[in-house]
């Protein structure tokens, strides 16, 4: 996003191709029948901008042609699919209205959940709607309120199908030039195939402080009461990051802990995660490198049935050769 051109008229119509080489040694996503394979991707993409100081829609859908060099049964022009939208209206200077969509199809089942959980190689989609309320009350204080929609689908009987709702409120207050602080509540409601209903009630205290005018963490702690059939669970969450900007790009940290599901195999879950982020952006014009290791574990919070611990390191450079084309 650093890079992108600024807009240059009100409807911005911006076409992108991407070309990808994949070595896969395990394409079946099955530890007991691994089998490797070169995969040539096409992705083809669209991104429509319209924009004006009182408001903001952003549409952009891009789907993946893969070409396998052993396997070429698999080949594919659909395999997988992204569709997002990103929007505001700003009411009045004080409230804004935002909404925001996230669809994602593929045969991957690690790549259509944030959990990032594998189950095998399934045809599965997800998608998340997120409407929120920003209203600044005063020059110092601004509440926000918001609520999202998760729904994750799997083509196999096996798998767990899931439909999460929440609600997120808080109330954030400048205190310093430096600091801010921030009050907050979230209720979660999980529907999960063949499982009991569960809720979970999380209050939240934290805030953000920027030690340098290049330096700033963020850090937000709070107990999730996870409540299912009777039962009751309480479980320690946190989100904590910090961001150092730098002459090549900027350099991070974070930890995040949050009840959720495990993708397929259900929940509900305590997911943590915690990693880190390089990225340079000096090495070339419109040219951007990134580093992002992550480890996480997710366990499963009324019973010892989910022991899931994942570590990934995507490395990605991203060139940018033309500027948005305005309509």
């Amino acid at each position: 996003q650093q890079l992108q051109p600024a807009l240059r008229a009100p409807l911005t119509l911006t076409p992108t191709l991407t070309v990808s080489e994949e070595y896969n040694d395990n394409i079946l996503l099955n530890n007991r029948d691994k089998r490797w394979d070169l995969i040539t991707g096409f992705t083809p993409g669209l991104t429509l901008t319209v924009e004006d100081p009182l408001y903001r829609l952003a549409l952009g859908y891009n789907f993946t042609a893969e070409i396998y060099a052993r396997d070429e049964d698999r080949n594919n022009a659909f395999n997988r699919q992204n569709f997002s939208l990103d929007s505001f209206y700003r009411v009045t200077p004080q409230l804004t209205l935002s909404l925001t969509d996230s669809f994602s199809f593929s045969t991957d089942t690690n790549l259509i959940a944030a959990e990032g959980v594998s189950t095998g190689r399934d045809r599965s989609w997800s998608n998340s709607v997120t409407p929120g309320l920003s209203w600044q009350a005063t020059p110092l204080t601004t509440f926000r309120l918001f609520g999202s929609n998760t729904i994750q689908r799997f083509e196999s009987d096996e798998l767990r199908e899931s439909d999460v709702y929440k609600v997120d409120a808080s109330v954030e207050r400048r205190l310093t030039p430096r600091l801010s602080g921030v009050l907050g509540y979230q209720f979660g409601y999980f529907d999960i195939e063949r499982e009991d209903i569960t809720t979970a009630h999380t209050p939240r205290v934290g805030g953000t402080y920027r030690f340098t005018e290049t330096l700033t963490g963020t850090s937000v702690v709070g107990p999730s009461i996870v409540l299912r059939s009777g039962d009751s669970k309480v479980v320690p969450t946190a989100a904590a990051s910090a961001t150092q900007r730098l002459a090549f790009g900027s350099v991070g940290a974070f930890y995040e802990g949050l009840v959720g599901t495990a993708g397929g195999l259900g929940g509900t879950t305590l997911n943590q995660s915690f990693g880190g982020s390089i990225q340079v952006t000096t090495l070339l014009r419109g040219l951007v490198v990134e580093l992002r290791p992550r480890h996480s574990t997710i366990d499963s919070i009324h019973n010892d049935s989910i022991d899931v611990d994942a570590f990934t390191v995507p490395l990605r450079a991203r060139r940018t050769f033309l500027g948005s084309m305005p309509s």
